[in-house]
């Protein structure tokens, strides 16, 4: 996973908990937008899922190419 997915994953476990009671402090935080956070709260995946099925290779198989 990318530095900023984990960031924005790290920001919604934390607003998920309770650390932070607002998205605006969360994002903040974790040096992403709002936007991100607003519409990941609402439903919408990340771009790399989305597009994942015009890929040519799964990620297994990209996994598998890499080792």
């Amino acid at each position: 996973m990318d530095p900023r997915e984990q960031a924005i994953s790290q920001a919604l476990s934390d607003l998920s908990t309770g650390i932070y009671t607002s998205r605006r402090a969360a994002a903040r935080a974790y040096g992403v937008p709002e936007s991100t956070l607003r519409n990941r709260l609402g439903g919408a995946t990340s771009s790399a899922l989305s597009h994942q099925h015009q890929q040519r290779l799964t990620p297994l198989q990209e996994d598998f190419l890499v080792e």
